[in-house]
């Protein structure tokens, strides 16, 4: 659901070929782009012409029930995202110096690469179609930039989140620096069998 309801939308596609009877192996490719862009990002303003984002997401399944017609899979999941977009009036927090700072206009860049452990299920809808649903949990490291920084200023007066239970809800976009933290994996993809 990625180009529906993400502030960082894109549209992915993959390849999944089973190996052996337990054995799996997958490749999932991802690109964003505003023109690409159908949700809430794109109409709000989140996102701007300049917004790209690439992902790639090799994956290692094993089919812990290999006879039953409903599949359950335990997979391990790398994967590597670039996003570039320029961001107007806004402000970032800088995390070697804890300090946030407003612009009038910057350029950003994100890298993030990890790893999942996930368990899907594969729900057989036809002969040629299902759906595969799947949770994970894992770590990934996230490097954000901030560059040709136009009219930045320090901000004294903001304070940050006033969120206790998600504190860092926009820190994807906002915290420059690197971070190293847990990563959740929650997916529903649509299966074309071949």
């Amino acid at each position: 659901f990625s180009p529906l309801v993400s502030y960082a939308p894109r549209w992915n596609l993959g390849y999944i070929r089973k190996v052996d009877k337990r054995y799996w192996i997958g490749l999932e490719l991802g690109y964003g782009s505003k023109n690409t862009s159908v949700n809430f990002a794109e109409e709000g303003g989140w996102i701007d012409n300049d917004y790209k984002l690439f992902e790639i997401r090799p994956e290692f399944y094993y089919d812990l029930r290999p006879k039953s017609k409903l599949k359950h899979l335990l997979s391990l999941e790398l994967f590597y995202i670039n996003h570039s977009d320029k961001f107007k009036d806004e402000r970032y927090f800088n995390v070697e110096n804890n300090t946030y700072y407003n612009y009038d206009a910057a350029d950003f860049k994100r890298i993030k690469y990890g790893m999942n452990i996930n368990y899907s299920l594969i729900y057989n809808i036809t002969s040629k179609l299902a759906l595969l649903q799947k949770v994970g949990v894992g770590i990934r490291h996230r490097d954000v930039k901030y560059s040709n920084v136009a009219n930045e200023m320090e901000d004294i007066n903001y304070e940050g989140p006033n969120s206790f239970v998600f504190p860092v809800n926009d820190g994807f976009l906002r915290n420059e620096g690197k971070a190293t933290a847990f990563n959740f994996n929650l997916d529903l993809k649509i299966i074309y069998k071949f």
